[in-house]
Parts: structure tokens; C-alpha cells; sequence
């Protein structure tokens, strides 16, 4: 059985740790513990399975409909076929318009296998019109590509700049530098034993992004706090975010844009150092009720994207 790690998975198909999670919990993918070892590993068949997934969430299908889609064998050979033509035409010179005819094909096939709810797609048509009118007629067609129309026509509706306050906070690092596992409702119930219970969009509790796409948990706890928990405790200095909502599903995307909003902006930059290596990490916080959120397993966030004012640093130097 050909097992890859977990982090070369993420470098792989340059998605998160995170996504690859929520696509677990979601009941799509599978992954395995061979000889109990801490980290993830998946399989072939796995990694299939992850190619057919990202695939369809770059047509903008939705994670609840690609459920429905893989419960149905038909539908599940269907989408193999699909995503073999689409790797075919990696290596072709194609235009977009035959993007948009696959796609037309597909959607059809769906629709006569009884999926009935492939929504979200319109934004996708209109942006491979858009790109038919502006680009030449060949153009290879590749994933990076398809990528990048995906994430064009998901589009930010709103970027919000706000400052996050100085605050002390409980971390899912253990005090000897191991990480806890979240898996599942682990991040709703990790530190209620120790009397803090996070509160989705109160700003007091977020996944933080570490190296190696390592996600930690976060929960703001008073600064007197006793901290005789296994759990290491930090203090968060105050700081410039730029913010945007996104759906689990939409995530990994919605991160690329907004850095590349900040990256566009008159106002704005990265917060990074003389290195150009970010000085603090990105974060999403939980922004839909948990209740709603298990009910309808759809999860709501908030991403954090760390920034400074453009210029202020040279200021403060000179100043």
C-alpha cells in the first residue's frame, strides 16, 4: 500500500492540513495510523479520492453536493472520467471554450444520474466567458489554471480591517512541544474541562497557522490565569488583521485572495519582516453557532491575514 505522509499530501495538492480534515469530518476522505504513528497518512486510493474532490470544488460544486455525488457508484466513475479528460488536457493546447463544454458535459451527465443540486456554478460560467473574450485562442490548459479561474470567480464580497487586542491565550501545544490532535468536535471541547468554552464570533478562541501547516487552537484566558494544565499558554501582542468570510470548503481559496487583496492595496501590506517572512501567522476564527454549524454541517469562518500600514515601518525607523 503506497502511504504518503500527511504534509507531503498538503504539498502535493497545496491545500491545508485543515481542509483535509473538514474533508474527513464531511465523511469524503479516509486516512490511516500504520504502526500508531501520531501523523496522517493516506493511500493511493485516498489520494485518488482528493484529486476527484478538488476537482469539483474548483467547479464550484459544493462540498454537501459532492457528498451526494460519491454515494451514487455511477456518479463516482463519471467524475473519474471527468477528471482523467481534464489531466488529458494538461497536456494538449486547448482553449478555454473546451473548459466550458467539459464542464457542460459533466453537469449534464449529473443531472441524468439524479443530482439535481449542483448550485454555485454560474460564477464559474461567467468567469471562462469573461476569460474567452480577453485571451487568445490557444492556451494550455492546466490545474494551476483551473485554479485560478476557480478562485477568480469565487471572488471577496468584503475585506474588513480590524485590530486585534493584546490577550493571553491557552494553546492546544502540550507544555513539551507535542500538538493535540483536534479532530472532530475537539475544538468546541478541549479546554470546557479547565471552565473555557470558546464562543464562535466573539473573538476569543481561533485556529492559528504554524509552520509546516501545523493548525493550533487558541483560547483567551484572564492574565492572572494559573496555567497548571498541560497545555503551554502565550501572549498574543495587539495587531492589524485584514479579515474575510469564507465557508470551510471555500478556505483555502479565500486565503490566496486575500493576500493577494492585501498585496493590490494602496493602504496595506503584509506583515512581514526584512526577510519577507510573515512576523505573525494567519488565523480563521469559528463564526457560525456550533449548533447551526453541526446541524447542517456547514462551518462558517472568519480569516485572519496578519498586516501592517504600508510605509510604517520605514516611518518608525526614520521617525
Amino acid at each position: 500500500m503506497d502511504l504518503i505522509r500527511i504534509n507531503e499530501v498538503v504539498d502535493n495538492f497545496g491545500i491545508s492540513s485543515r481542509t483535509l480534515r473538514y474533508y474527513e469530518e464531511m465523511g469524503l476522505l479516509w486516512s490511516t495510523h500504520p504502526d500508531n504513528k501520531t501523523q496522517r497518512y493516506y493511500d493511493t486510493a485516498a489520494r485518488e479520492r482528493l484529486k476527484q474532490i478538488i476537482i469539483l470544488r474548483k467547479l464550484q460544486i459544493p462540498v454537501k453536493d459532492i457528498v451526494a455525488i460519491f454515494k451514487s457508484e455511477n456518479t463516482a466513475a463519471l467524475i473519474q472520467a471527468f477528471v482523467d479528460k481534464l489531466e488529458s488536457l494538461d497536456t494538449e493546447i486547448s482553449a478555454l471554450s473546451e473548459l466550458r463544454h467539459l464542464v457542460d458535459d459533466f453537469l449534464h451527465k449529473m443531472l441524468k444520474s439524479g443530482i439535481k443540486k449542483i448550485s454555485a456554478i454560474t460564477l464559474l460560467y461567467e468567469e471562462t466567458e469573461r476569460r474567452l473574450a480577453t485571451v487568445e485562442k490557444n492556451e494550455t490548459l492546466t490545474f494551476e489554471k483551473l485554479s485560478e479561474i476557480s478562485r477568480e470567480a469565487l471572488r471577496l464580497t468584503d475585506v474588513r480591517i480590524i485590530r486585534l487586542p493584546p490577550m493571553r491565550v491557552l494553546t492546544s501545544r502540550l507544555k513539551t512541544g507535542q500538538t493535540e490532535n483536534l479532530d472532530g468536535d475537539k475544538m468546541q471541547n478541549l479546554f470546557v474541562k479547565f471552565g473555557f468554552t470558546p464562543s464562535p464570533g466573539l473573538r476569543d478562541c481561533f485556529y492559528r497557522k504554524e509552520p509546516n501547516d501545523e493548525w493550533i487552537m487558541l483560547i483567551k484566558i484572564p492574565t492572572d490565569y494559573e496555567n497548571t494544565t498541560k497545555y503551554a499558554d502565550e501572549k498574543l501582542t495587539s495587531g492589524l488583521f485584514a479579515i474575510a468570510s469564507s465557508f470551510m470548503e471555500d478556505m483555502d481559496d479565500t486565503i490566496v485572495l486575500l493576500k493577494e487583496w492585501v498585496n493590490k492595496s494602496d493602504h496595506y501590506e503584509l506583515d512581514t519582516n526584512a526577510e519577507g517572512e510573515m512576523q505573525r501567522y494567519e488565523m480563521i476564527e469559528e463564526i457560525l453557532p456550533w449548533d447551526i454549524a453541526n446541524k447542517l454541517n456547514r462551518y462558517q469562518q472568519d480569516i485572519f491575514i496578519p498586516i501592517q500600514i504600508k510605509n510604517e515601518k520605514e516611518q518608525n525607523v526614520n521617525g
